[in-house]
């Protein structure tokens, strides 16, 4: 029985493409540095921001990776919702969850000040138990840590919990919990990616999760 639904945040919930890619342009453009097309940023994003700031230097240009990561934290933090929207159906999926009675949670690999900012600015109220935005002790996704903390504030095991994400991190990530992972298609990676990875289930829409329960 399924008591626990724990979602991703970007491509899933909400998509923040051009506000990421905008702010990462942003910083590297300050650097110097060649930028990105938002196309491009739709296969760089996914595992966290210094890996997103390490594919998006070149080689010869890694010592400037921590700058980097410093000045788009900057930029993003402030301009983290001029274009993010949510997804169509996202705050209808997440009230008929919990009116069903299934708790609710948010585990992200963006850092957790920037979550809070989108997540009070475009989902206030949103019925979660948990929002849980990448900090330290624990390694970004798709390493289970964090997963297996979550499920012990939510009082329940992994195995009785599905994962939602748009990207084979997100579903190596609920794989990796003992958990089954739903691939998100209006998210930034697309069926084959997910299917390679092991999705349990696909969803097309968001309401479309109900269906997995």
């Amino acid at each position: 029985m399924i008591k626990a639904i724990l979602f991703d945040l970007d491509g899933t919930l909400v998509n923040s493409i051009y506000d990421i890619g905008n702010a990462m342009n942003n910083a590297l453009e300050s650097l110097g540095q060649p930028i990105f097309s938002t196309e491009q940023y739709y296969k760089m994003v996914g595992n966290g921001m210094k890996t997103l700031c390490q594919r998006a230097l070149a080689p010869d240009k890694q010592h400037l990776r921590d700058t980097l990561l410093e000045r788009y934290n900057a930029r993003y933090l402030a301009h983290c919702c001029d274009d993010t929207v949510v997804y169509d159906g996202v705050p209808q999926l997440l009230q008929q969850l919990h009116a069903q009675g299934c708790k609710l949670a948010l585990i992200t690999n963006k850092p957790a000040p920037q979550v809070k900012n989108v997540m009070d600015a475009l989902l206030p109220g949103a019925p979660l138990d948990v929002i849980w935005g990448q900090q330290p002790p624990f390694a970004v996704k798709p390493d289970p840590a964090v997963y297996f903390h979550v499920c012990s504030l939510l009082g329940v095991d992994p195995k009785e919990t599905l994962y939602c994400g748009d990207s084979d991190v997100d579903i190596l990530f609920a794989r990796n919990a003992g958990a089954r992972g739903v691939g998100c298609l209006w998210g930034f990676r697309g069926e084959a990616e997910l299917t390679a990875a092991g999705a349990h289930f696909l969803a097309a829409h968001p309401l479309e999760i109900l269906n997995c329960l």
